[in-house]
C-alpha cells in the first residue's frame, strides 16, 4: 500500500459531502474515474464515493429527501446536489462462496464458477480496494486529508503509463463479472490505454463470457458509450478484440464496408463537436448517426434528391424506422424515449435539404438533434457548403417561438348576471 500527499483540485461540494461523513465517523474517498482524470490532468465529469457507511447510515448523513437507496445486486446510495446526482457506495469485500448459493445462478447455462451473483458483504477500504477490477480504479483519494491511497502500489504508476492492468488473476476477475471486459475495453478507447500483457491475453479469452452479462447492465453501458465523446475509439476497439460481434452484431456486421468506415467519420466528428462545445452529448444524436448507412439503404442516400417518403405516408416511415432501429441495438433493450428521440430526428432529415422545408421543420420537436445530425452528415459529405448557416440555430429557434404572439384571451360579458 502507498499513501501520496496530493492536492488535487476536487470539487468544494466533494469536498464538504466527504468531510461530512467523516465528522459523522465514516472513512470517505473519492474513487474511480475522477481520481484517473486528476492524475491525467482532466476535468472529472463526475464524482463516485466510496464510504464506510451503510446505505442506511449515509441516508440517515444526508437525509432522507437527498439521498436515495438504488440497486439489489449492488446497494448503492444517489445523493443529489442541485442537479448533480453523485454516486456513494459502501466499501466491499470479495463475497464468499456460500454468498454466491443463489438462483440465478441455476439459471445460467456454462455459467463460470467464479462468476458473482451477489456482492454486498461490506468490508474495509483495503478489502474494498482488491476486491475492483483494475488497478487504476483501485486509488482512494481523500479531498479533505489530501492523500491518495495506492492500496495495490500500482494503480499510481500504471495511470501514468496509461497501462490497464487487472488485479490479482486476470482470468478469475472477468469471471466473476463479464462486463468487467467491456469497462477494459471502454478504459482503454477513451483513456488511450494499452493493456497489460497478461490481462490481454485474458480478456480475448474471455470475450465470449459476456453472453452472460445482465442484458440490463449492458443496455446501460450501450447508451454510456453513446454519450461518451471517444464513442469512436471505443467501438473501434470492441472490433479489434472481437468484442462487437456480441454487443453490436448488426454494426459489426458492416464494420468493414465502406458504411462502416463512414460511421467511424460521423461518430469522430461528432465527437469533436462536443469536445469543443458545438453541441451536448445526446445519446440519441449517436443512435442516428450509428445506423444512418442501414437506413439509406432501405431508403436512398440523404442527399439532396432523397424522397424518403416517396413510396409511404410519413406515419409508415416512422414506424417502420421505430423498429429498425430496435432491430439494429438488439440485444439491447433501449428505452422508448430515446426510440422515439431517433425515429423522429430520422423523419425531419430529409426536409432539412430542402430550404422551403426548414421553416417548418425547424419549429417541429427534435429539430435539435435533425440539426445537429445533418451538420455532421454535411461536413463528413461536403453536401452544402453553407448548410450551417441555412439551418436556424435552436436558440434562434427557441427564440423565436417564445415571440410568438399569443392568441388574445376573449372575454365573455356574464349573461347570467342578474338584472338589477
Amino acid at each position: 500500500m502507498g499513501t501520496i500527499e496530493l492536492k488535487l483540485d476536487a470539487s468544494k461540494h466533494i469536498i464538504d459531502i466527504c468531510a461530512e461523513l467523516q465528522n459523522a465517523g465514516f472513512e470517505t474517498y473519492v474513487v474511480g474515474g475522477a481520481v484517473r482524470d486528476f492524475l491525467i490532468n482532466k476535468v472529472p465529469k463526475d464524482y463516485d464515493l466510496s464510504t464506510s457507511a451503510t446505505p442506511d447510515e449515509i441516508r440517515r448523513v444526508f437525509g432522507r429527501k437527498r439521498a436515495r437507496l438504488i440497486g439489489r445486486r449492488f446497494r448503492l446510495v444517489h445523493l443529489r446536489h442541485g442537479r448533480e446526482i453523485i454516486e456513494i457506495s459502501t466499501f466491499r469485500k470479495i463475497p464468499s462462496k456460500t454468498a454466491q448459493n443463489v438462483k440465478i445462478k441455476h439459471k445460467l447455462d456454462n455459467a463460470p464458477d467464479n462468476m458473482i451473483f451477489c456482492d454486498n458483504e461490506f468490508g474495509t477500504s483495503e478489502e474494498d480496494a482488491w476486491r475492483r477490477d483494475f488497478t487504476i480504479n483501485a486509488l482512494f483519494y481523500d479531498p479533505v486529508a489530501r492523500k491518495l491511497v495506492d492500496h495495490t502500489g500500482q494503480g499510481v504508476d500504471d495511470v501514468k503509463n496509461r497501462l490497464v492492468r487487472a488485479i490479482g488473476n486476470p482470468a478469475v476477475r472477468f469471471e466473476e463479472d463479464p462486463v468487467r471486459i467491456l469497462r477494459a475495453l471502454k478504459f482503454a478507447g477513451q483513456c488511450d490505454m494499452t493493456f497489460e500483457a497478461e490481462t490481454e491475453k485474458a480478456l480475448i479469452k474471455a470475450v465470449p463470457l459476456i453472453r452472460l452479462a445482465a442484458p440490463s447492465r449492458l443496455t446501460l453501458e450501450l447508451e454510456k458509450i453513446l454519450k461518451n465523446p471517444y464513442s469512436h475509439k471505443i467501438l473501434s476497439l470492441f472490433r479489434k478484440y472481437g468484442f462487437l460481434e456480441y454487443f453490436l452484431p448488426e454494426l459489426d456486421k458492416q464494420w468493414d464496408s465502406p458504411a462502416g468506415e463512414e460511421i467511424i467519420k460521423f461518430l469522430e466528428i461528432r465527437n469533436s463537436r462536443i469536445a469543443t462545445g458545438k453541441y451536448r452529448d445526446s445519446i440519441s444524436v449517436g443512435l442516428v448517426l450509428t445506423m444512418l448507412p442501414l437506413i439509406e439503404k432501405t431508403f436512398g442516400r440523404l442527399d439532396s434528391g432523397a424522397k424518403w417518403f416517396a413510396n409511404k405516408s410519413r406515419a409508415e416511415f416512422s414506424e417502420e424506422v421505430y423498429y429498425m432501429i430496435k432491430d439494429f441495438y438488439a440485444p439491447h433493450a433501449l428505452i422508448k424515449a430515446l426510440l422515439f428521440s431517433a425515429q423522429r430526428t430520422f423523419v425531419l432529415l430529409p426536409e432539412l435539404l430542402h430550404e422551403d422545408h426548414i421553416k417548418k421543420a425547424s419549429n417541429k420537436p427534435g429539430y435539435p438533434h435533425a440539426r445537429e445530425v445533418m451538420l455532421v452528415i454535411n461536413q463528413v459529405r461536403g453536401l452544402n457548403k453553407s448548410l450551417e448557416n441555412i439551418l436556424p440555430k435552436k436558440e434562434e429557434v427557441a427564440t423565436a417561438q417564445n415571440h410568438k404572439k399569443r392568441p388574445r384571451r376573449r372575454r365573455y360579458k356574464n349573461t347570467h348576471k342578474q338584472k338589477e
